[in-house]
């Protein structure tokens, strides 16, 4: 919290924020304040289980440091730093403190992994707010009488600034979720993937905004030679799972659905404890079969969760209250599950990403054919007619995934199109566009779920197949190795076959990851796919959690459930 007030307030009002989302780190609380700015951060313990004095700061207290996450990487900018630091610790936090006295803030271009912090350098009267480079964590600010306030969580800044809804946010209307600066709630706003926030300690108006990383500006010469690509894409996949798993003192599970992304990363990880969630409803919504070939191809035991719909109307307002935001997406069955693996480790591993990046989503064969047909060498001279019938690719791709209840309101449709045009103009193919619009929008929302369920239940995620260098070579080689004669993730099947069962690898009836609420309460009125009840659900539960007369602190994360009475 930036602010000119007393001390002692700066104190309460930063342990009053942390309070807020303490599941977020549970072993460990800390605050620090001075005349101008307040610190505090809770810390969960993943690396290196020691209690440290928290925030962190360097040798002469010129720099401090609140943080959450964890840069994979950090050993390796440890041994690269030329002058000596004197470390007591083996935490990767002391290395971003030191990394930034010798590169400043440029250091977040050398990070490996997922993070956001502030970071207070008292010599310059800066302070910056950092947020990794895919947006696997989050970070918050909102700006309210001369003060900046700014957290990993919305409800920590709902502390102390008024809950006012912005009904206007066009990313909830054109996606049902939030994938830009801004949010639902009026003047708090979400800093992007790639981005930091550059505030003079005498003047928060001068704040600026600065863009580190983009998926457009770090693309790389890649061969069109399939032999070459599967031989450099193997070796990234096996190397961002081993950043991810050899760091942690604790154990660590995968969750995973029998399909081939979450079956690849159970395969190169080797985990300590495989987890998967069903529902005893038809093949719509099971497929444990398919998990349970994996459990035996692996030695290991499936742990098999079974949610039910009294679950449902029991915590659905404390998923909407641990997310923040309203999603109508699979955040039920990861809420489920990890009410069940908390009982044995403190980290998981998910398969996101492949999708987006590698061209898996079935949609995307849509626009794939229409191109196919475009450039067939028959239709070669009727180009200008081509275009009147199938307009540009990047309209069709915002039609398709507009999902706004009045698809031709004129606001919305143009947010769309702004969003996808500049991306599909980059990449210049449309399977790379694609992929590179849900990078940026879907993508976000399967992160914040992961984020947010996960430290509701005071656990760590780790998403393998984010890592930037498998981002950067994913929208680099060509894009012929995604899709290939109506295979979608033609690469990484091909990968994956190396690794896991056959029968996982070659499936064509992989499904998402669904819950069956329309069919268990009657909402499927427009098909098992309709979202529309559901969204309008979630709208009202957030309306009614955090806008309703009773107190917002009475409401408990997962972790401290245990802990507290039962809520009436």
């Amino acid at each position: 919290m930036l602010s000119g007030q007393p001390r002692t307030d700066l104190l309460e009002r930063v342990c009053d924020m942390t309070t807020a989302i303490l599941p977020r780190g549970p072993d460990q609380q800390g605050a620090w304040a001075d005349e101008r700015l307040g610190l505090g951060m809770v810390r969960l313990a993943i690396v290196d289980t020691d209690v440290h004095t928290i925030p962190y700061s360097n040798e002469d207290g010129t720099v401090r440091l609140v943080y959450n996450g964890e840069v994979y990487n950090h050993l390796d900018i440890r041994r690269r730093l030329e002058q000596p630091h004197v470390y007591g610790s083996r935490s990767d936090t002391e290395t971003i403190v030191h990394a930034y006295e010798e590169l400043g803030i440029g250091m977040v271009n050398e990070f490996n992994g997922m993070y956001a912090f502030a970071l207070a350098d008292f010599d310059r009267r800066r302070l910056y707010l950092a947020r990794d480079k895919v947006g696997e964590k989050p970070l918050y600010y909102a700006v309210a009488d001369g003060c900046l306030y700014f957290a990993s969580e919305i409800k920590a800044i709902l502390r102390h600034v008024p809950p006012r809804c912005n009904a206007e946010c066009l990313s909830y209307r054109a996606f049902e979720f939030c994938c830009d600066r801004d949010t639902l709630f009026e003047g708090v706003y979400s800093l992007l993937p790639g981005e930091y926030l550059e505030v003079p300690f005498d003047d928060i108006s001068a704040m600026r905004h600065v863009r580190y990383w983009l998926v457009t500006d770090h693309l790389i010469d890649v061969p069109d030679d399939e032999e070459y690509v599967e031989r450099e894409l193997t070796e990234l996949l096996e190397d961002a799972v081993r950043l991810r798993t050899g760091n942690s003192a604790y154990g660590f599970g995968c969750l995973v659905s029998g399909g081939v992304d979450s079956s690849l990363l159970a395969c190169l990880a080797r985990p300590d404890y495989l987890y998967s969630c069903t529902y005893d409803m038809g093949p719509s919504y099971d497929e444990l079969s398919y998990a349970e070939l994996l459990a035996e191809h692996l030695g290991k035991e499936l742990i098999v969760v079974r949610p039910t719909p009294e679950q449902f109307e029991a915590f659905h307002e404390d998923i909407v209250y641990s997310l923040d935001l309203p999603c109508t997406w699979t955040s039920f069955n990861l809420f489920c599950l990890l009410d069940r693996v908390r009982e044995d480790c403190k980290v998981t591993l998910t398969g996101e990403g492949l999708d987006e990046l590698f061209g898996g989503y079935h949609r995307y064969l849509l626009l794939y054919h229409d191109e196919q047909i475009r450039q067939s060498e028959a239709l070669g001279e009727y180009g200008y007619l081509i275009e009147k019938y199938y307009g540009a690719a990047s309209d069709r791709y915002a039609r398709l995934i507009n999902r706004c209840e009045e698809p031709n309101d004129a606001r919305v449709k143009d947010f769309v199109r702004r969003i996808i045009e500049p991306h599909f103009e980059r990449m210049g193919d449309v399977v790379h566009g694609m992929g590179l619009v849900d990078f940026y929008t879907t993508m976000q929302v399967l992160l914040h779920m992961a984020d947010r369920m996960n430290m509701a239940y005071s656990m760590e995620n780790r998403s393998p197949f984010l890592d930037p260098r498998l981002v950067q070579f994913a929208f680099s080689m060509p894009a012929r190795f995604k899709i290939r004669d109506g295979v979608t993730k033609y690469i990484i099947k091909r990968i994956a076959r190396k690794f896991i069962p056959r029968e996982i690898a070659d499936r064509k009836d992989k499904r998402g990851f669904l819950a069956p609420l329309n069919v268990w309460f009657g909402w499927a009125q427009g098909g098992k796919y309709d979202r529309t009840a559901y969204r309008r659900k979630c709208f009202a539960d957030w309306l009614r959690v955090f806008f309703s007369e009773r107190p917002r602190q009475e409401r408990r994360m997962p972790a401290c459930r245990a802990a507290a009475p039962a809520l009436t």
